[in-house]
Protein backbone atom coordinates (compact mmCIF):
# COMPACT_ATOMS: atom_id res chain seq x y z
CA UNK A 1 0.00 0.00 0.00
CA UNK A 2 1.12 3.44 -1.20
CA UNK A 3 0.73 4.97 2.85
CA UNK A 4 2.05 8.50 0.81
CA UNK A 5 -0.66 8.17 -1.32
CA UNK A 6 -3.64 7.70 1.37
CA UNK A 7 -2.16 10.10 3.34
CA UNK A 8 -1.93 13.18 0.63
CA UNK A 9 -5.58 11.77 -0.68
CA UNK A 10 -6.75 12.07 3.33
CA UNK A 11 -5.66 15.78 3.55
CA UNK A 12 -7.32 16.50 0.51
CA UNK A 13 -10.27 14.78 1.85
CA UNK A 14 -9.83 16.95 5.33
CA UNK A 15 -8.97 20.42 3.22
CA UNK A 16 -11.70 19.93 0.82
CA UNK A 17 -14.40 18.84 4.15
CA UNK A 18 -13.09 22.15 5.47
CA UNK A 19 -14.68 24.32 2.82
CA UNK A 20 -17.84 25.65 4.23
CA UNK A 21 -20.78 25.52 1.76
CA UNK A 22 -23.22 28.39 3.73
CA UNK A 23 -19.63 30.97 3.30
CA UNK A 24 -19.04 30.05 -0.16
CA UNK A 25 -22.94 30.21 -1.06
CA UNK A 26 -23.62 33.37 0.94
CA UNK A 27 -19.83 35.02 -0.36
CA UNK A 28 -20.03 34.07 -3.74
CA UNK A 29 -23.21 32.64 -5.34
CA UNK A 30 -25.06 35.42 -3.36
CA UNK A 31 -22.56 38.03 -2.70
CA UNK A 32 -23.67 39.11 0.45
CA UNK A 33 -21.52 41.31 1.87
CA UNK A 34 -22.90 41.01 5.46
CA UNK A 35 -21.38 37.77 5.67
CA UNK A 36 -17.44 39.13 5.57
CA UNK A 37 -18.60 40.88 9.40
CA UNK A 38 -20.24 38.03 11.31
CA UNK A 39 -20.26 34.89 9.50
CA UNK A 40 -21.13 32.56 11.98
CA UNK A 41 -24.08 34.58 13.30
CA UNK A 42 -25.33 35.21 9.75
CA UNK A 43 -24.62 31.08 8.19
CA UNK A 44 -26.96 30.88 11.73
CA UNK A 45 -29.87 32.94 11.04
CA UNK A 46 -29.64 32.29 6.96
CA UNK A 47 -28.79 28.18 7.44
CA UNK A 48 -32.87 27.42 5.56
CA UNK A 49 -33.23 30.75 3.62
CA UNK A 50 -32.80 30.70 -0.56
CA UNK A 51 -29.29 29.37 0.20
CA UNK A 52 -29.76 25.91 1.67
CA UNK A 53 -29.60 24.78 -1.75
CA UNK A 54 -26.69 25.79 -2.74
CA UNK A 55 -25.19 24.86 0.60
CA UNK A 56 -26.61 21.18 0.24
CA UNK A 57 -24.94 20.89 -3.18
CA UNK A 58 -21.41 22.40 -2.34
CA UNK A 59 -21.39 20.43 1.05
CA UNK A 60 -22.43 17.67 -0.72
CA UNK A 61 -19.98 17.66 -3.27
CA UNK A 62 -16.91 18.30 -1.04
CA UNK A 63 -17.58 15.06 0.41
CA UNK A 64 -18.71 13.19 -2.44
CA UNK A 65 -15.68 13.59 -4.17
CA UNK A 66 -13.16 12.20 -1.14
CA UNK A 67 -15.38 9.22 -0.86
CA UNK A 68 -15.99 8.17 -4.20
CA UNK A 69 -12.45 8.72 -5.03
CA UNK A 70 -11.28 6.47 -2.19
CA UNK A 71 -13.80 4.17 -3.25
CA UNK A 72 -12.23 3.46 -6.69
CA UNK A 73 -8.88 3.94 -6.09
CA UNK A 74 -8.77 1.32 -3.19
CA UNK A 75 -6.92 -1.35 -5.13
CA UNK A 76 -4.02 0.92 -5.91
CA UNK A 77 -3.87 1.81 -2.07
CA UNK A 78 -4.63 -2.38 -1.57
CA UNK A 79 -7.34 -1.46 0.60
CA UNK A 80 -10.67 -2.55 0.86
CA UNK A 81 -13.63 -0.33 -1.05
CA UNK A 82 -15.82 0.16 1.62
CA UNK A 83 -12.86 1.21 4.36
CA UNK A 84 -11.45 3.21 1.69
CA UNK A 85 -14.56 5.02 1.14
CA UNK A 86 -14.94 4.90 5.06
CA UNK A 87 -11.45 6.60 5.24
CA UNK A 88 -12.61 10.04 3.19
CA UNK A 89 -15.91 10.20 4.32
CA UNK A 90 -14.32 10.56 7.68
CA UNK A 91 -11.55 12.72 6.17
CA UNK A 92 -14.33 14.89 4.98
CA UNK A 93 -16.47 14.87 7.93
CA UNK A 94 -13.64 15.62 9.86
CA UNK A 95 -12.87 18.81 8.01
CA UNK A 96 -16.29 19.22 7.68
CA UNK A 97 -16.74 19.50 11.82
CA UNK A 98 -13.91 20.94 12.19
CA UNK A 99 -12.23 23.34 9.30
CA UNK A 100 -9.30 24.79 8.78
CA UNK A 101 -10.45 27.51 6.33
CA UNK A 102 -12.90 29.25 8.56
CA UNK A 103 -14.80 29.44 11.94
CA UNK A 104 -18.03 27.32 11.56
CA UNK A 105 -18.74 24.05 12.57
CA UNK A 106 -20.76 21.27 10.75
CA UNK A 107 -22.87 18.93 11.85
CA UNK A 108 -21.85 16.11 9.97
CA UNK A 109 -25.50 15.11 9.16
CA UNK A 110 -25.26 15.55 4.98
CA UNK A 111 -21.61 14.23 5.11
CA UNK A 112 -22.77 10.91 7.68
CA UNK A 113 -25.52 10.17 4.63
CA UNK A 114 -23.06 10.40 1.81
CA UNK A 115 -20.02 8.25 2.94
CA UNK A 116 -22.71 5.28 4.61
CA UNK A 117 -24.19 4.18 1.38
CA UNK A 118 -20.33 3.57 -0.18
CA UNK A 119 -19.99 1.74 3.41
CA UNK A 120 -22.74 -0.07 3.15
CA UNK A 121 -26.07 0.39 1.76
CA UNK A 122 -28.64 -1.62 3.73
CA UNK A 123 -27.17 -0.49 6.92
CA UNK A 124 -27.39 2.94 5.76
CA UNK A 125 -30.50 2.64 3.96
CA UNK A 126 -32.10 1.15 7.49
CA UNK A 127 -30.30 3.68 9.87
CA UNK A 128 -31.74 6.50 7.46
CA UNK A 129 -34.91 4.96 8.38
CA UNK A 130 -34.28 5.08 11.94
CA UNK A 131 -33.79 8.85 11.74
CA UNK A 132 -36.92 9.23 9.58
CA UNK A 133 -39.30 7.40 11.97
CA UNK A 134 -37.62 8.68 14.61
CA UNK A 135 -37.78 12.46 13.51
CA UNK A 136 -41.32 12.36 12.58
CA UNK A 137 -42.15 10.74 16.42
CA UNK A 138 -39.58 13.61 18.09
CA UNK A 139 -39.75 16.59 15.98
CA UNK A 140 -36.40 17.71 16.13
CA UNK A 141 -33.04 16.81 14.19
CA UNK A 142 -30.17 15.90 16.69
CA UNK A 143 -31.32 13.12 18.87
CA UNK A 144 -32.84 10.92 16.07
CA UNK A 145 -29.89 11.96 14.14
CA UNK A 146 -27.12 10.55 17.13
CA UNK A 147 -29.12 7.04 17.22
CA UNK A 148 -29.28 6.76 13.61
CA UNK A 149 -25.90 7.21 13.11
CA UNK A 150 -25.11 4.31 16.18
CA UNK A 151 -27.49 2.35 14.42
CA UNK A 152 -25.30 2.14 11.86
CA UNK A 153 -22.00 0.45 13.15
CA UNK A 154 -24.18 -2.03 14.81
CA UNK A 155 -26.59 -3.11 11.95
CA UNK A 156 -23.33 -2.98 9.79
CA UNK A 157 -21.51 -5.49 12.42
CA UNK A 158 -24.33 -7.83 13.22
CA UNK A 159 -26.04 -8.25 10.14
CA UNK A 160 -23.72 -7.39 7.30
CA UNK A 161 -20.11 -8.70 7.85
CA UNK A 162 -17.77 -6.77 7.03
CA UNK A 163 -13.79 -6.31 6.90
CA UNK A 164 -12.28 -5.75 10.88
CA UNK A 165 -10.71 -2.46 9.98
CA UNK A 166 -14.57 -0.90 8.37
CA UNK A 167 -16.41 -2.56 11.57
CA UNK A 168 -13.97 -0.54 13.92
CA UNK A 169 -13.63 2.09 11.99
CA UNK A 170 -17.09 2.78 11.22
CA UNK A 171 -17.46 2.09 15.16
CA UNK A 172 -15.00 5.50 15.73
CA UNK A 173 -16.76 7.25 12.72
CA UNK A 174 -20.04 7.06 14.80
CA UNK A 175 -18.40 8.23 17.53
CA UNK A 176 -16.20 11.38 15.94
CA UNK A 177 -20.12 12.60 14.92
CA UNK A 178 -21.49 12.46 18.29
CA UNK A 179 -18.66 13.81 19.28
CA UNK A 180 -19.98 16.87 17.24
CA UNK A 181 -23.40 16.33 18.60
CA UNK A 182 -22.55 15.85 22.29
CA UNK A 183 -23.43 19.65 23.09
CA UNK A 184 -26.61 19.70 21.48
CA UNK A 185 -27.98 16.35 22.75
CA UNK A 186 -27.42 17.23 26.53
CA UNK A 187 -29.14 20.25 25.75
CA UNK A 188 -31.82 18.16 24.29
CA UNK A 189 -31.91 15.63 27.30
CA UNK A 190 -31.96 18.17 30.15
CA UNK A 191 -35.39 19.86 28.82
Amino acid sequence: MSYILLFVLLMFSYLLGSIQGSYISSKYIYKDTKVLSDWQEYKSVHTFSRERVWVVFIDGVKVLIPVLLLFLIAPILSLDHHFAALLGGAAATLGHMYPMFHRGKGEAMEAFIITSPFVSLPSSLISIGVFAFLFLIVGRKTLPFVISVFSFPVLLILFFSPTFETGIFSILYSILIFWRQKKAVNSYLSE
